[in-house]
């Protein structure tokens, strides 16, 4: 866990525009949240539901948006119009709601406030609170249209209003955000299906339900899948 959360940081601390470092610094700093997001898990059964999930699958798409941006700025990007600060800030706190959503000391399950309100609002609320401390801090006005962007992109991250999402992705950042996301998730779904199969003779693994499918786990072209 301290390794995936001393790599996350090193990835964040690429960020050059002062104003998104600062709002990272303020969730970094926040040792109680830090504590809670080191412990919780994705999703209660769905993906990376485990301990230090959250972590692993926040830094696990930190890692794929600089595999496409490029490792420290936008010079070598895929995508050189993408904002890579916008894209990694929006990453690092797509998630971030889940540290209150979940519960997870016994076993996991939602919070009231979890359910009442959820994950994707709970981290729009944070995001308020965080901006107010920097602009108190800082005494400088947090720019309007950026703490928009940046909210956006977690409101709208699951990509659909069916999914929870209140708003549809509606920049390019957000858009690449929840397809990012949403490819971590589903892949891990996948491959925790195939570690999990209870037939070994079995070419198929069990009923995914997320993935409305069961998964192919015959590993045809010796990339040792299994």
């Amino acid at each position: 866990v301290e390794e995936m959360w001393s790599e996350a940081l090193a990835i964040l601390r690429t960020v050059k525009r002062p104003q998104l470092l600062s709002l990272i610094k303020a969730f970094v700093t926040d040792e109680t949240l830090v504590a809670a997001f080191k412990r919780a898990p994705a999703a209660v059964q769905n993906h990376h539901a485990f301990v230090g999930g959250l972590l692993e699958h926040t830094l696990s798409v930190l890692r794929l948006a600089t595999h496409v941006l490029g490792k420290s700025d936008d010079s070598d990007s895929h995508y050189p119009r993408l904002s890579r600060d916008l894209v990694l800030t929006g990453v690092f706190l797509h998630d971030i709601g889940k540290t209150l959503e979940l519960t997870y000391d016994t076993n996991f399950t939602y919070t009231n406030s979890g359910q009442l309100v959820g994950h994707i609002a709970q981290a729009a609320v944070l995001i308020d609170r965080k901006i107010a401390d920097v602009e108190q801090q800082g005494g400088k006005a947090f720019p309007e249209d950026l703490q928009n962007v940046v909210t956006h992109i977690v409101l709208s991250h699951h990509g659909t209003y069916a999914f929870g999402s209140p708003r549809l992705p509606a920049c390019p950042e957000a858009i690449f955000v929840h397809y990012l996301d949403n490819i971590d998730a589903k892949l891990n779904m996948a491959f925790t299906a195939i570690d999990d199969a209870k037939n070994a003779e079995s070419d198929w693994t069990e009923w995914v339900k997320p993935l409305e499918t069961r998964i192919f786990k015959k590993d045809v072209s010796g990339s040792k899948r299994e």
